[in-house]
């Protein structure tokens, strides 16, 4: 299995993106992929505060992301490992905006994923060990 993060789905959503083609082409050649409920909820949000003329409304913003992803398997980190997952982070000194990669990250090594679609591998760089990091 395959995780996705919110650099590719919004590359591969948005036409303009200088990405789009590479996204696009990466995750057609995926059969099973990932989607860290973060990314999910990450990417609508970005959809709809893009600057003028690229924002969408929140419909289309859904419709765009249900009509790509909804094959995809969405994974959550549970109630249970909150504060596990919270230690670990204090632990390893991922701090400030570094935690919601650790989160997407721990998410898709929970979920099976072996492979992560990124085209910021730098944020995931302390999961490498765990979670190879391609960028399309």
């Amino acid at each position: 299995m395959i995780a996705v993060d919110s650099s590719v789905v919004i590359a591969m959503l948005c036409s303009w993106h200088e990405f789009h083609e590479r996204a696009t082409a990466a995750l057609q050649k995926r059969k099973r992929l990932l989607l860290p409920l973060p990314v999910l909820i990450e990417s609508y949000s970005v959809l709809t505060r893009l600057p003028s003329p690229y924002r969408v409304q929140g419909a289309i913003a859904y419709r765009s992301l249900q009509d790509s992803f909804s094959d995809a398997s969405i994974a959550a980190l549970s109630a249970e490992k909150g504060w596990s997952f919270l230690h670990d982070c204090e632990a390893s000194g991922i701090t400030g905006g570094r935690i919601y990669d650790a989160l997407i990250a721990t998410i898709a090594i929970e979920a099976g994923a072996r492979e992560l679609l990124t085209f910021n591998s730098r944020d995931f760089a302390p999961f490498s060990d765990r979670l190879r990091l391609t960028v399309p």
